[in-house]
């Protein structure tokens, strides 16, 4: 094992500014996104457990109904299979943890963040 730098991981273009960069574990995801402002992250869930921490800027998360604001330092856990949907509120930096790994990224597929 070795260290990793965030500016040696892929940056990934996903779309309308939004920027990805994935650190594949054994166990777990571990990414940093990048989101303009006006961003959208379409409601969905998934298996694996997310924990989101935010760095920059602030967003607004319908978690199950409730209507949460997010802002740098702040810290959210997001349990398995809770339906999620976010919206930037200004340019924002988002690191997010998963655990089991996100065999749907594996798997390509990951239109819901730019709101399709």
């Amino acid at each position: 094992m070795e260290p990793v730098r965030w500016e040696s991981v892929p940056v990934e273009a996903l779309g309308e500014g939004v920027e990805r960069q994935v650190l594949w574990g054994e166990n777990a995801t571990l990414a940093r996104f990048s989101f303009p402002q006006g961003a959208h992250v379409s409601k969905h869930s998934h298996a694996s457990e997310q924990f989101t921490s935010v760095f920059a800027g602030s967003m607004r998360i319908n978690l199950a109904g409730r209507e949460l604001i997010l802002r740098p330092g702040d810290l959210l856990v997001i349990p398995p299979h809770v339906e999620h949907e976010v919206w930037m509120l200004e340019d924002t930096v988002v690191m997010d943890f998963f655990c089991p790994p996100r065999q749907d990224w594996q798997a390509g597929k990951s239109q819901y963040l730019t709101g399709r």
